[in-house]
């Protein structure tokens, strides 16, 4: 008898194995597509973000040997090479300090608009056209600093933000508004910061009181 049951479960199991065999293996081919996809997935991100490490590297040691040619070179390689990781805007923030150290007015704007254009991170952004406004105001370029100033919302930089407003204004003569900048400067920034006694010490200069 039990001999007879168990050839009936083998029989049964040679049924089921005939009629649905290549949905098992087609499932296990999948899974192991997927897993292997997984693991080659993280393989390459791990990898891409080694060498975005590298890169980055380069750039700062450059800024170090104050050597605006080679950290723009290189920050343009990993912009090119990753467009969208993190480093890459970092790195174009780091080159455009360095051309502004030597002056190289024209790539100092590239690489700040290239961070505005392909960052994903808003604070890196608004830092950006922070340092494009002050790049700007230093050429005289009033109004086109102004104009970058104004997409910048971010209470973290809020206070610089109205600070450097107030600059532009005062230096264009509109001395009414710059006062008002430079009184949302103090209103924005802690009485612990240099920024606040030093927009203080301005908005009290054209006349401010308290």
């Amino acid at each position: 008898m039990y001999d007879l049951e168990e050839q009936e479960q083998i029989d049964s199991l040679k049924a089921w194995w005939k009629q649905y065999h290549r949905w098992v293996i087609g499932l296990l081919l999948g899974t192991a597509l997927v897993g292997g996809c997984y693991r080659g997935w993280v393989y390459y991100q791990d990898r891409q973000m080694a060498e975005a490490g590298q890169r980055f590297e380069v750039i700062r040691e450059a800024a170090r040997a104050a050597d605006p040619g080679k950290a723009l070179a290189a920050a343009q390689q990993l912009e090119n090479e990753q467009p969208g990781s993190g480093m890459a805007s970092r790195g174009a923030l780091m080159a455009a300090a360095v051309c502004h150290e030597h002056g190289r007015v024209g790539d100092v704007l590239s690489q700040l608009t290239w961070v505005e254009q392909h960052s994903k991170e808003p604070p890196l952004i608004e830092l950006a056209r922070l340092r494009a406004a002050g790049q700007l105001s230093e050429q005289k370029r009033y109004d086109e600093a102004l104009h970058q100033l104004d997409a910048n919302h971010d209470p973290q930089f809020l206070g610089l933000t109205l600070d450097l407003r107030g600059d532009i204004l005062l230096a264009l003569g509109r001395m009414a508004e710059a006062r008002a900048a430079y009184q949302g400067a103090v209103d924005k920034s802690s009485p612990m910061d240099a920024l606040h006694q030093l927009a203080q010490i301005k908005w009290e200069a054209l006349g401010g009181k308290r």
